[in-house]
Formats: C-alpha cells, sequence, structure tokens
C-alpha cells in the first residue's frame, strides 16, 4: 500500500463514528485535549478535558439565564457541563449527525435554562437570528472549517455587541517544513484540518469578522499529555473492532501522534469580544 493509498480516501462515514467513540473513550468522554496544571498533576484524562471546558466556562463570562452557542459541540458533554454549571442555555451545532445523537441522549438535553440542545447545522451558515447568543465558544472546531472567515462572520453575526467568544485552538508557532509539512498534510487529509493559522493571522481573521481578541494564552505545554492518551487507550480499541476499521483506526491514530510531535504547533486559549 502506498502512502497515498494509505491516507486516502478521507476518514469518513463508519470511521469516523468509531473515531469519535475511540477518542470520547481516550478523552473521559469530551473529543478535545486535556489541561494539565503540571507534569506532576495526577488528573486523569476526565478530569483534565473537563479542566479546559471549565476554563472556557469561566472565561464567558455569563450568567445564569444567557445563551450561549458551541460551535462544534462533538459529544455534547462540554455544553451539558457549562449549561448545568453556569445555569445558562447551550445550543450546541456539529455536521454530524451520529454526535447529534449521542449528545441528544444525555439526560441534561433539552430547552430551558441550565440545559443544552443540539442540532446538525454548518457554522458557516447558521440557522440562528442575529445577535441572538449573549456568549459563543469553540474547542477544536475551527481548524476543520473549510471557510473559517465565513464560519467567524456567522458567530459574530449570531453574537450579541459585547458578547464574549472563547476559542482553545491549535496554532502555529512558525511555519511547516520536511517531516512536520508532511505530518500536517495527512492530518489536513485525513481528519479535514483546512486552517491552523500564526497568531498574527487568528487576531486578523477575528478583526475582520468584527471580533476583538482580549486575552491571548498559550497553552501547549499543558495540553501535550493529551497525545499520550490515544497511545495508551487506541490498540484496545483496534482489537475490539477488527477488520478494516481497526486498520483505519490506527492509521488516525499514527496521524495524531506524528501530529503531536510537531514542534512548531501550539495551543491558545484566547478571548475575543463582538464590536
Amino acid at each position: 500500500m502506498t502512502r497515498q493509498e494509505k491516507f486516502s480516501p478521507e476518514v469518513t462515514g463508519e470511521t469516523r463514528d468509531r473515531l469519535t467513540d475511540s477518542r470520547a473513550d481516550a478523552f473521559g468522554g469530551n473529543l478535545h485535549v486535556g489541561y494539565w496544571m503540571d507534569e506532576h498533576d495526577e488528573a486523569s484524562a476526565a478530569q483534565a478535558t473537563d479542566h479546559l471546558t471549565d476554563l472556557v466556562a469561566e472565561r464567558l463570562e455569563v450568567v445564569p439565564g444567557e445563551r450561549v452557542l458551541d460551535v462544534g459541540s462533538g459529544t455534547g458533554r462540554p455544553a451539558v457541563r457549562i449549561a448545568t454549571a453556569r445555569d445558562v442555555h447551550v445550543t450546541g451545532v456539529t455536521l454530524s449527525e451520529y454526535q447529534v445523537r449521542l449528545a441528544e441522549a444525555r439526560p441534561e438535553a433539552g430547552q430551558g435554562q441550565g440545559r443544552a440542545d443540539f442540532q446538525l447545522a454548518d457554522a458557516m451558515w447558521l440557522p440562528f437570528d442575529d445577535a441572538s447568543f449573549d456568549a459563543a465558544y469553540a474547542i477544536e472546531s475551527l481548524v476543520h472549517m473549510e471557510n473559517p472567515a465565513a464560519a467567524l462572520g456567522e458567530i459574530a453575526r449570531v453574537l450579541r455587541p459585547g458578547g464574549r467568544f472563547v476559542v482553545g485552538e491549535w496554532y502555529l508557532l512558525d511555519s511547516l517544513t520536511g517531516d512536520a509539512a508532511e505530518a500536517m498534510e495527512d492530518l489536513s487529509r485525513g481528519f479535514h484540518v483546512h486552517f491552523v493559522p500564526t497568531i498574527e493571522e487568528f487576531y486578523e481573521e477575528m478583526d475582520r469578522a468584527g471580533l476583538k481578541i482580549e486575552i491571548f494564552h498559550d497553552i501547549g505545554a499543558n495540553i501535550r499529555r493529551s497525545f499520550r492518551l490515544v497511545d495508551d487507550l487506541l490498540p484496545a480499541s483496534v482489537m475490539r473492532l477488527g477488520g478494516e476499521i481497526a486498520e483505519q483506526l490506527t492509521v488516525c491514530g499514527e496521524i495524531y501522534r506524528r501530529f503531536g510531535q510537531i514542534p512548531q504547533i501550539s495551543y491558545a486559549l484566547f478571548t475575543a469580544v463582538r464590536h
């Protein structure tokens, strides 16, 4: 099997759904990375990934009764955690029907204060009225946007003036060459990654959309342990599933591992405000 055959076509269908399950297993029910205080932090995967969700929630600065948009809601765990902890209503959107079903099965799902609902929707064409949300957040979803400028414009449109947009996302410290560029190419092809910007590009794109970044923190050192979770738990998923799906998962795990070793990649947690 050639390298091109191995990493094409893109991960879709049942493999994508199994990836959702496998990553949720590795990351304590979440699909995003964990946050550890330092190398001595003994938090579990679930505690560390929930910790990142809590950091996002703190930066939203919402009050009970407000409406929050989750752009790329995954399994729904972050949305219901924020909704119940902050006594707000969270609406999550995702392009995955499978993820919508997972999220809607949660007991905290539904309408009303302290609950979360979930919809199949594209962030580049959000089905909501102007200024209909008090705050929004996106955890590792902007990188998947084919047209990030359109998505950011839509997020800004549905936010009220002064509303906060909190982002947890990968970004580039420097340009990529050689093996690093090849690893990014494989990630882009396999996981629909279209937008991994520099810090300057983040500021430019946000400003162009009408979102002003006020706080920008690099937390790359706090999330690196997340890659080890995949290495530890993926083999069990592969053995359980077997067949072609197992082969695809193995390839995906290798792509993710190589991505985690790129020194020019880091992770930002930042807050922008709607002009």
